[in-house]
């Protein structure tokens, strides 16, 4: 609070302006203010009464003041100018002002004298109701629409009611009271040296248009499920014809650019060829089979030759499935739990986890999860591209349709939110199969739920509801089928029972690898002749070297027949091992090829096993995001929740001066302002600010980092299941727990084309206003130009002036200070009129000659202005049916 008006007055008639006040105030038209009655000079001022929203309550000044900030404080002492009427003392008077200075501390204090009279004059001792350094003002006594309006006098002797009636909105307009509007005439102003007086009078018009605004609001805001047509200068949007084929070519192009998440590269098996074996490998394959026949050790050459690479893969195989790797087998090969159900997907990239780890002998550990915030920004992109025809993507552009941009008609023809889901499930079935309900982008889970209710099938008590629940989920599935969402979930699912298959048939075909054949027979006798060989030609070395040391022969001759020999039986030994080894040589090669195979399947079984986990938490990812474009896609804006506050109405009971007007809403001119604003608001990518604005709210921002939406940590959080940040906010999403908070911008947006470049739609949406306790008229008759600003013109009745005072254009108005403020489509708006300065010999004094006569029955008086008086006296008697009632008593008959 800045600034505060406290009135003080006399109890009686001023009474009645309180009352008013109040009024006023439960209405929502007036300030909240305080009201001091009958202050006494010498009894200092503890307690207040503070009237707020119709409520009046007495506090303490002390509690009060240090509760609010009170920067500018308003005094206004009510004056009762009547004859016989009470007034406050000087010093009282003076007294409260010092109290209440003092107490809040205000920086500026304005005091205000408002002198209550009627239109016969103010009372006699005018002048000592005069006090110098004070806003000394007379409350005209009258009553009219506007400044360029006829008036009528107010009653010469006025009940409080009726002096409230007429005088509390000429009070409020001088003190500033009205709420919303800032119009404080006297806040700032200088006060006018000496005893001076000035006459004052006061309008105010409030225009209400929130029965338009709620109507144009729903209908600019409406989210039933359908996009709005963007509005493009440069390029025409249009709704797509076939939303299958739309949708379709967008997953196309997505997984067309992130094809190496739904598969990782494998490596081809080698093409077979001649091996070509060289003098130097024949050799050394011959001496050392040589060896290996002296060593009496043949089969362990043999084996060596040959490799017994596949029978180690079968064993490492045959250990992770008949060891602890048992379970997890039977999970990513068969399908199957422990229990015998079915596994799904997340059971299936757990345990292909496992098998990698048991299959290489490693213990578990923590791999890093793969990146795949890309895909799922793209994701989100290409879903918002179908449902605004923005430009996010250079490989996700928007669909074309002729020289046109083409969007989805709906957000469930992009992504399907919760309204999509499937939950028309018996309970006892639900029970039975394990699922409440399935989405319509999780492909996985459909499959997993039609086998569950097909096996249900053979079951005696619950196979006929299962049945209908398997009709009534294919015909859902086909309605839903041709979205995005559903579109780019079925292509995922594919690439996770491909892989889950590949990984199958590798760990079968790994398992069932044959070891390599034990040594043919020939291979085993000519190891035999090999060692009878060299048994032989020892013999004869031994021989021959006796004799030659007998001296039977010659030394040279011996060495020559031992040589000899040897070389006869290397050459007999090479010629029958070429003969009988070329079967060897054909095998050695042919294992050699299927060796190479089983290698390149092991490490193809390793990427696989990568790949299952990774599509695992690829598709876990993919439906959590699901969700939250779904749910967001649903209401883009979110809900609208605003609510204007009721306000209390006034039927009757305000003078002309003060006008309520509601506007009366016309369906066909709000239809068509909505399509404009429609229009304008939603453009090509409009969808982006909104997006950006959820993701933002959904993590938490790091301190000293401006915020991305490209860079949110819930790009890389697990997905459904897994309880992690992305599962949680987007489940919020799909429930409606969390919502975006956009319609109130594009609201304010709304009204900002109405106040600026399409201010001619405002103009046709406020034509007609009902006026309240009046009949319906045209806008422009009910604001009577007063919200816009005008010269000093016109004149204050001269009733209250004396014939010199109007001589010298006493009457005159010379300030005119008009306010208006916008409140939506609607306006308030007043307009406070000051005449120049009055001595108080220029006031007429009430109390000279008889008191008037009141009515039309009454001698018309003439007035200084009026000309010269009537020809004739109008009849005393009943009242004449032609003259219009007197205020406050009604028709007579």
């Amino acid at each position: 609070m800045t600034a505060f008006t406290v009135f003080i007055a006399p109890g009686g008639r001023a009474d009645g302006v309180l009352a008013a006040l109040t009024d006023l105030s439960a209405a929502g038209i007036v300030d909240g203010f305080g009201w001091i009655a009958d202050p006494a000079p010498d009894v200092p001022i503890d307690r207040l009464t503070v009237v707020d929203a119709g409520l009046a309550a007495d506090v303490r000044l002390d509690q009060f003041v240090t509760t609010q900030r009170i920067t500018v404080l308003r005094v206004c002492s009510l004056v009762p100018a009547y004859d016989g009427d009470r007034r406050l003392s000087i010093p009282a008077e003076v007294a409260v002002v010092s109290a209440l200075a003092t107490a809040t501390a205000a920086g500026a204090v304005v005091r205000i004298r408002c002198l209550l009279t009627g239109p016969q004059g103010c009372a006699a001792d005018l002048d000592g109701s005069l006090v110098e350094g004070w806003h000394n003002i007379i409350v005209s006594p009258e009553d009219s629409r506007g400044p360029d309006f006829g008036r009528v006098p107010t009653p010469e002797d006025p009940s409080p009611a009726a002096l409230g009636r007429t005088a509390a909105p000429a009070v409020a307009g001088v003190c500033g009271l009205w709420s919303g509007l800032e119009h404080a005439p006297l806040d700032g102003a200088a006060v006018l040296p000496g005893r001076v007086v000035r006459l004052a009078r006061s309008y105010y018009r409030r225009l209400d248009t929130a029965a338009a605004e709620a109507t144009l609001r729903r209908q600019v805001l409406a989210q039933d499920g359908e996009f709005p047509l963007p509005g493009d200068q440069r390029t025409r949007v249009v709704y797509v014809d076939d939303v299958g084929m739309a949708a379709h070519s967008m997953a196309n192009a997505l997984w067309r650019k992130h094809g190496d998440v739904l598969r990782g590269p494998r490596l081809p098996y080698e093409t077979e060829t001649v091996a070509t074996l060289g003098g130097w490998a024949a050799l050394k394959m011959f001496f050392g089979f040589l060896w290996a026949a002296i060593k009496n050790a043949p089969s362990a050459w043999y084996n060596k030759m040959v490799s017994n690479a596949a029978g180690r893969m079968a064993a490492q195989v045959q250990q992770a499935v008949f060891s602890e790797g048992n379970a997890a087998y039977e999970v990513v090969v068969r399908g199957r739990r422990a229990d015998g159900g079915h596994a799904d997907w997340r059971e299936i990239g757990a345990a292909s986890g496992h098998l990698s780890d048991t299959m290489t002998g490693h213990h578990p550990q923590q791999e890093a999860a793969a990146d795949l915030s890309g895909v799922w920004q793209d994701y989100a992109r290409a879903a918002m591209t179908l449902g605004d025809a923005g430009d996010r993507s250079g490989d996700l552009p928007a669909i074309r349709v002729g020289a046109a941009r083409g969007i989805v008609p709906r957000s469930q023809d992009a992504v399907p939110g919760s309204a999509e889901r499937f939950g028309d499930i018996p309970g006892v079935v639900a029970a039975a199969v394990g699922f409440d309900g399935v989405d319509a982008t999780d492909a996985l889970g459909i499959t997993d739920l039609r086998n569950r209710l097909g096996e249900l099938q053979r079951d005696r008590d619950l196979g006929l509801a299962a049945g209908s629940t398997l009709t009534a989920l294919a015909q859902w599935q086909r309605a839903h089928a041709h979205s995005f969402g559903a579109q780019v979930g079925d292509q995922l699912a594919q690439a996770f029972h491909h892989c889950n298959r590949e990984v199958a048939h590798l760990w079968e075909k790994l398992r069932n690898a044959q070891p390599a054949p034990e040594a043919p027979p020939s291979d085993l006798r000519l190891a035999r002749w090999v060692q009878v060989t060299v048994a032989v030609l020892v013999v004869l070395a031994a021989v021959v070297g006796y004799l030659g040391y007998k001296e039977v022969i010659g030394v040279w001759t011996a060495v020559g027949i031992v040589v000899g020999a040897i070389v006869a039986a290397l050459v007999c030994l090479a010629v029958a091992f070429v003969n009988i080894q070329r079967k060897l040589f054909a095998l050695i090669h042919q294992r050699a090829s299927v060796t190479s195979e089983q290698r390149i399947d092991q490490q193809n079984l390793q990427t696989a096993l990568s790949d299952l986990r990774r599509l695992s938490r690829a598709y876990g990812q993919f439906l959590s995001w699901s969700r939250a474009i779904g749910g967001f896609l649903a209401a883009p804006l979110g809900p609208d929740t605003h609510t204007d506050r009721a306000p209390v109405p006034i039927a009757w009971g305000l003078p002309m001066a003060a006008g309520l007007g509601a506007v009366v809403p016309d369906d066909t001119e709000t239809a068509t302002a909505a399509g404009y604003l429609r229009r304008d608001l939603f453009h090509p990518g409009w969808l982006t600010d909104s997006w950006d604005k959820l993701l933002a709210a959904g993590a938490p921002q790091q301190f000293g980092y401006e915020f991305a939406s490209t860079s949110s940590a819930l790009w890389t959080d697990p997905g459904r299941g897994s309880g992690s940040g992305l599962d949680r906010w987007s489940s919020d999403l799909f429930g409606g727990a969390l919502t975006s908070t956009g319609a109130e911008l594009v609201w304010q947006e709304s009204l900002g084309l109405l106040g600026g470049s399409m201010a001619a739609l405002a103009g046709r949406l406020v034509g007609a206003v009902a006026v309240a306790g009046g009949p319906t008229v045209p806008v422009a008759d009910f604001l009577g130009g007063l919200e816009r600003p005008a010269a000093p013109a016109g004149s204050f009745p001269t009733t209250l002036l004396t014939d010199t005072a109007v001589a010298g254009s006493g009457a005159r108005v010379a300030t005119d200070l008009r306010h208006s403020s916008r409140i939506g489509l609607g306006v308030v708006c007043a307009a406070t009129q000051f005449s120049d300065a009055l001595v108080s010999d220029q006031i007429r004094s009430g109390s000279a000659g008889a008191a008037p006569e009141t009515g039309w029955a009454a001698t018309a008086a003439p007035a200084p202005d009026e000309g010269p008086p009537p020809l004739f006296k109008p009849a005393i008697g009943p009242s004449d049916e032609f003259r219009a009632p007197d205020l406050g008593k009604g028709f007579e008959f």
